[in-house]
């Protein structure tokens, strides 16, 4: 998902264009749309907001936080595979790899893959909500959340950062202002500058690079 200072950044470069964010897949079709460019008859510009769904679907939070779907967009299935189908689709629902919440307006924020959740002392870490809040600071400029182990919670959370240009980091500071913005658990324990952070060929971290080596 486009972070937040990029979303920012077009909103300033662009005042009268109306600016997207679009939840779809190929088997779900599109779902939700969200215009974030204030100056352009939208809403707020808040990452990972996708709006409410279309008129044609329904979406769902299910209990382990991810996304469910309904509607006439949907597939009926998978040609000639059954059982690739039934991993995903159940009684009219289809199953996404999304993690995401319901806020009090109906808007659909997604917060990550399920595939990238940390636990961390038996409570769900989404990575991405943690660089969400850490991109929010002048002081960084990049960021990835991954998980360290820990002889007893399991894992631990370490913040790899790029310092923004002409910005002096500090550790101190950025965990202050992560522990104004989430809850407690998900406060990365560690702290590190790094030059850069691995991305694969289309802009999205590379976050198989950066999990521990079996």
């Amino acid at each position: 998902p486009i972070s937040q200072a990029d979303m920012e950044t077009l909103c300033r470069i662009l005042p009268d264009t109306r600016l997207y964010n679009t939840y779809a897949s190929t088997e779900s079709g599109i779902l939700c749309t969200y215009n974030f460019n204030p100056s352009c008859g939208g809403e707020e510009c808040i990452a990972g907001c996708l709006g409410r769904p279309m008129k044609h679907s329904r979406v769902f939070i299910t209990e382990n936080g991810t996304v469910s779907c309904s509607g006439k967009t949907l597939m009926l299935g998978y040609a000639a595979d059954r059982a690739a189908t039934e991993t995903i689709m159940k009684d009219g629902l289809l199953y996404m790899n999304d993690c995401g919440r319901i806020d009090e307006r109906g808007r659909l924020h997604l917060t990550g893959r399920k595939d990238d959740t940390i636990n961390v002392g038996g409570l769900k870490v989404s990575p991405v909500e943690v660089e969400n809040a850490a991109l929010s600071h002048p002081s960084v400029a990049d960021c990835i959340c991954i998980a360290e182990e820990h002889p007893l919670m399991g894992n631990r959370l370490k913040l790899l950062v790029v310092p923004a240009d002409g910005e002096k980091f500090d550790k101190r500071e950025i965990a202050r202002y992560l522990g104004s913005r989430l809850e407690s658990y998900k406060i990365p324990a560690l702290y590190q500058t790094v030059e850069s952070v691995r991305r694969t060929y289309n802009g999205k971290i590379d976050r198989k690079h950066y999990r521990p080596k079996s």
